[in-house]
Order: structure tokens, then C-alpha cells, then sequence
């Protein structure tokens, strides 16, 4: 499919029922949802596409072709080539940020949003070595390419987890990241991670989010900790999951757990079962007597 500037975007179908829109993260492409579509697709109808400057989308060498603005109006020109009024949608990292900003920007093609591992370089501590990083990145990947780049980030914090999990889909990740063009690598590190807003910085957006939001961020992955706290109490309808001994890509590591996550999460929201927080909940003292005693009164 074409989008509005003209880039060719590769999207996949697969199954029938519940759509589910499913956006990758960054070192990630559109076969990083096998393991959810297989499990998904008898009952739902899983769409994935590779973002643009992945393979085999088009890659733009126009580094304005870039930004995360424009990654959110392809998730909609993606909706909209599919008929699809609204759908759920589950993305990881990158794309849950994408996700995360559709759903502000567009709450009406969103049922549900997924938002795994989202967050990086958001944490005001770390955002200036995260922006500098970026940087870091476009050279080496312009230098010494994928393969070096990818490697050296498959043995990083975050996916060493992966390899202890599963060394075969760890060796996956690594050749799948080294396929990828480097230009649009180096486009989307610079132009879509390191200029997308932090989402500390988005408090007074998220509050006013009112589609059904499940975090999901791995105990290791302590890049995406604090914002996975953070949007647990600042969305009112937010879940927060914290997986045990998880890095940054838990639907490789353990793809069944995770796609039963989403499974449970999307029945929920299908039933019309899933809350916004309660209020109350939201006090620091395990009592709050004197709050009790003013509401009795």
C-alpha cells in the first residue's frame, strides 16, 4: 500500500475475526509477531506491516521522510487501505510509542493498545545519553553496518535475556537486524527516536487518554521501567504488567506467555471488562484513615 507521501508500505494479513494491528520496534520488522500471529490468527485478523525504511517497505533517502508523526499517519493509512475503522493495536518499543500516539491523536481507530517496552530515553536521567546515543548509532551503522551494530546491541542490557531464553531466536533477531538497510536504520534512529517527545514530557496528554491501555515492560529492561510506572499512573484505564526476568523483547523470549497476554488483555477489552483506575487507589498510605474519616463525614 501507498501512503500519503507516497512510500510503499508491506502489510501482511493473516486470519479473520478481531483486528489487530500489530507495529515493531526498532531493531525489530514485521516477522518479530510470528510467534503472536500463529498464535492469534484463528480468531483475530492480524495485520502487520514493516515501517517505512524496513524492508521490504520502501526507504525513503530523505531523512524528512522520517519522523514519528509520520509513523503515526502510517499506522492510519494502514487502517484506512484495510477498511478498518478502528482495530487493536499491540506494538513494541518504537511501535508502542507510535501506538501510544495514535491513541492521542486518533482515539477512534483505537480499541485497545498493547504498549510493550515503551519508553526509552523517555526518564529524564537517561535522555540526554539516549539522544547522544542516537547519534552514536547512525555512524557505526554508516561505518561498520548492520551486522557489527546489531550484534553489539543483541549483547546489550536489555536482549542478553534473550539469548539465555532462547539462543535460536536470539541468533534470528541478529540476522533478521542485519538484513535490514542501513540508511533507513540510520534515518530512523536519528529521525524518529532521537526527535519523538519524551513521554515524561506528555503527562497532561496521557492523562486525558481514555482508550483501554495495557504496559507491559520486562523486570531487566531498565531503560522502560520508570515509564511504565509513570503511564500506570497517569492513564486512568492502565494495566501494568511487569514480566520477571525479562528484557526488552518479551514476545521473543517467550512468545506463548506473551501472546496469551495479549489474548487475555483484548478479551477484556472486548467484554467490555476492562476499568479505568479507581481514584482512591491513587493516595501513598496504606490506611488513609483521615481521608476515610472525611469521605464518612
Amino acid at each position: 500500500m501507498a501512503t500519503s507521501d507516497g512510500v510503499r508500505l508491506a502489510v501482511t494479513e493473516t486470519g479473520r475475526g478481531v483486528p489487530v494491528l500489530f507495529l515493531h520496534e526498532y531493531a525489530g520488522d514485521q516477522r518479530s509477531w510470528a510467534g503472536q500471529v500463529a498464535g492469534l490468527a484463528a480468531d483475530h485478523r492480524c495485520v502487520t506491516c514493516a515501517a517505512r525504511g524496513y524492508l521490504p517497505s520502501d526507504v525513503p533517502d530523505d531523512p524528512a521522510a522520517y519522523s514519528w508523526e509520520r509513523a503515526v499517519a502510517d499506522a492510519v493509512a494502514v487502517l484506512d487501505a484495510l477498511d478498518l475503522e478502528s482495530a487493536h493495536v499491540v506494538g513494541l518499543s518504537m511501535g508502542g510509542y507510535t501506538a501510544l500516539q495514535l491513541g492521542l491523536r486518533h482515539p477512534d481507530r483505537v480499541r485497545s493498545i498493547l504498549a510493550a517496552s515503551v519508553g526509552s530515553g523517555s526518564d529524564p536521567a537517561t535522555r540526554p545519553a539516549y539522544l547522544a546515543e542516537t547519534e552514536v548509532v547512525a555512524a557505526e551503522l554508516r561505518g561498520r553496518g548492520a551486522d557489527f551494530v546489531g550484534r553489539r546491541m543483541a549483547e546489550g542490557p536489555s536482549r542478553v535475556q534473550l539469548k539465555a531464553a532462547d539462543p535460536a531466536a536470539w541468533d534470528e533477531m541478529v540476522a533478521q537486524f542485519a538484513e535490514h538497510s542501513v540508511e533507513g536504520l540510520a534515518h530512523t534512529i536519528v529521525e524518529v527516536q532521537g526527535r519523538r517527545p519524551s513521554l515524561h514530557d506528555l503527562v497532561d496528554h496521557l492523562a486525558g487518554l481514555r482508550v483501554p491501555l495495557l504496559v507491559v515492560v520486562g523486570d531487566e529492561d531498565e531503560a522502560c521501567l520508570s515509564t511504565g510506572l509513570l503511564l500506570k499512573r497517569t492513564v486512568p484505564a492502565c494495566g501494568l504488567v511487569v514480566l520477571p526476568n525479562s528484557g526488552h523483547v518479551p514476545n521473543l523470549e517467550d512468545p506463548r506467555r506473551f501472546t496469551d497476554l495479549v489474548r487475555w488483555f483484548l478479551s477484556r477489552v472486548q467484554a467490555g471488562a476492562w476499568p479505568e483506575r479507581d481514584p482512591r487507589s491513587l493516595a501513598t498510605l496504606q490506611f488513609d484513615l483521615d481521608r476515610t474519616e472525611s469521605v464518612a463525614g
